[in-house]
């Protein structure tokens, strides 16, 4: 649960790619929590370093970011950050990335995303931000200038060269020049090109060797690669989430590829109880209640885990060793509620906790939905009823809103266990709250 500013901003992962969802209101942001936090590392494979003006240190899993950081990688080491939107960079080896600026649109400021690749390889998916701002989105290399067109896109960059690939969406890319340097999104003009998932086997290359030079088409290779032999590879998309646990510590471009319906296919008998679904929220515990159900990292290993549904503050991790694939063994299923976490956020008034009873949910696997429902009650709110449904993606995710309510979640890959975080509109402010089941 966290604060309805953070709602607005909840990335979530479900059927259909770059889907948001608001998550759960609840207390205000603790006193000494920064307010120009915009993301975090998810996850860290040998050596890098954040750079500011407070100084440098070595990057590790749960780190928060802030605009004007420095991201640098050695040789071998990956850093991995998803931000507030949901917005996905995987930092390669021998890389050196700046983030800028990373804001939203509100009454007094304009989005602006804005990254400096000043050399090495990174790969960037759009989050809700970027999507809903895309002539606002920059990304800047020593020549050259990338906006985008809702993407998921990897770049190299060097001293007087930049390659570009996209895995979905489109890119434009321009030489880094006159007004389009001082500008946001993407670069019009006769030296600027465009680059979509569509043109199969083609990227775009800047070589700064004139006045004259522009953005040329060349032959795909994989950016990813140690080294960059063309090489035909298959179409990947984004994902809203990435696992953030040690077990699950695989790069970003193995969490955003296609998975594969299983289909009803039964969990054999013989197959061993897998661990317990948890709500892990960050290690700083900044906007995360006292009354929650969710864990802090550093209290509790996520080893055998992966992150399913969540954000910055808080991700739901389930077991995906004893079995990867989501297999339910039956075609429907009753779960009863195993524990609960809610508070009722007044308008202009602090946070307070709330019962969560008479819970049920109920899904139907052959048809891929789910209904649930539980009656909410607080001091100052008194009882509301809340009852929502949702669709169940291949990968054992749901998603479900409604005008005045949301509601997101997975399911274990065995389909035993449950949980999802939700949020209501009620008179004069909104519950929300955590939830996980079994059967």
């Amino acid at each position: 649960m966290v604060t309805t500013r953070t709602c607005r901003t909840l990335a979530l992962t479900g059927l259909f790619l770059h889907q948001l969802l608001a998550a759960p209101a609840a207390a205000a942001v603790q006193s000494d929590a920064p307010a120009d936090v915009v993301g975090e590392i998810t996850s860290v494979i040998g050596l890098g370093t954040i750079r500011n003006t407070q100084g440098q240190l070595n990057a590790a899993r749960g780190q928060l970011i802030r605009s004007g950081d420095h991201i640098e990688t050695t040789a071998g080491g990956h850093v991995h950050v998803r931000f507030i939107d949901g917005g996905l960079v995987s930092v390669r080896p021998l890389s050196r990335l700046v983030v800028e600026d990373y804001r939203n649109r509100d009454a007094h400021n304009l989005a602006a995303i804005k990254f400096r690749l000043d050399v090495g390889v990174m790969r960037s998916v759009t989050g809700q931000w970027g999507e809903a701002n895309r002539d606002r989105f920059r990304l800047n290399t020593p020549v050259a200038a990338i906006g985008i067109k809702g993407t998921d896109f990897i770049v190299k960059a060097q001293s007087a060269s930049t390659v570009v690939s996209v895995n979905t969406g489109a890119i434009v890319m321009a030489p880094l020049e006159g007004s389009c340097a001082a500008s946001l999104g993407p670069c019009a003009g006769e030296r600027a090109a465009l680059l979509s998932a569509e043109m199969s086997g083609k990227m775009l290359e800047y070589l700064q060797q004139n006045d004259k030079s522009v953005p040329r088409l060349v032959p795909y290779a994989d950016l990813l690669a140690r080294n960059t032999t063309p090489t035909r590879v298959a179409e990947l998309r984004p994902a809203e989430v990435i696992p953030a646990g040690e077990a699950a510590n695989k790069t970003m471009d193995n969490n955003v590829k296609d998975t594969v319906d299983t289909g009803s296919t039964s969990v054999p008998a013989s197959s061993p109880d897998q661990l317990p679904m948890a709500w892990l929220h960050n290690r700083f515990g900044i906007e995360v209640p006292a009354n929650t159900i969710s864990t802090r990292f550093s209290d509790a290993s996520a080893a055998g885990r992966s992150a399913t549904v969540g954000n910055v503050f808080i991700t739901l991790y389930r077991d995906e060793t004893t079995r990867k694939d989501f297999a339910p063994p039956a075609l429907s299923a009753n779960f009863a509620l195993a524990s609960a976490s809610a508070n009722y956020t007044p308008a202009g008034r602090a946070a307070e906790a709330a019962t969560v009873s008479d819970a049920r949910l109920a899904v139907d696997f052959a048809k891929n939905t789910l209904a649930t429902q539980m009656t909410l009650s607080s001091p100052s709110m008194g009882q509301d009823q809340f009852a929502a449904t949702a669709t169940v993606t291949p990968q054992g995710m749901f998603v479900g809103n409604a005008a005045n309510q949301r509601i997101v979640g997975a399911f274990s890959t065995d389909a035993r266990q449950a949980g999802y975080l939700f949020e209501k509109s009620v008179k004069d402010g909104t519950v929300s709250g955590l939830t996980l089941w079994g059967r």
